[in-house]
């Protein structure tokens, strides 16, 4: 699978969002309740820019982003508290719903190589390890149904 490297620019971004809005560090730096929202991206955004988005509004704490860029509107809780580095986004690849309730409407799995922290213990922290996650056209929008396929 041909993997693209994220930009220069958006890895710094990504990167820095990733530092700056790990696990409660927007509530100790600034006393906030609530987390800094991430910008969902449009209704037309690529399916790569919609992981990038999620893995965002995952390091930032945003439920109301995730539950927008999810299929079924749930906030994936396990992850919160976690931060996800992501070093490259490969390019989309087609027909990723097979044998999922997904599987007679467009689907795709968008593959990154990133680095995992504070997550599931099965995961190696801070190591870098590809990662899949699986998105839907729902409403004339790209968005996550399944994430975790390592």
């Amino acid at each position: 699978m041909h993997r693209t490297p994220v930009g220069p620019r958006r890895a710094g971004l990504l990167l820095g969002l990733g530092a700056v809005l790990g696990p409660g560090a927007v509530l100790g730096l600034t006393g906030c309740s609530s987390p800094t929202p991430v910008p969902v991206p449009s209704p037309d955004a690529a399916p790569v820019d919609v992981v990038e988005a999620y893995v965002a509004a995952i390091n930032a704490g945003d439920r109301a982003a995730l539950a927008t860029l999810s299929a079924d509107g749930r906030v994936p809780d396990a992850w919160l508290g976690s931060r996800i580095d992501l070093i490259s986004v490969g390019d989309p690849t087609n027909g990723a719903g097979a044998g999922t309730r997904y599987g007679d409407q467009p689907t795709v799995g968008v593959t990154v190589k990133a680095e995992f922290h504070d997550t599931d213990p099965s995961l190696p922290d801070g190591r870098p390890i590809g990662w899949t996650y699986l998105l839907v056209e729902q409403d004339g929008r790209w968005v996550v149904y399944d994430q975790g396929q390592g």
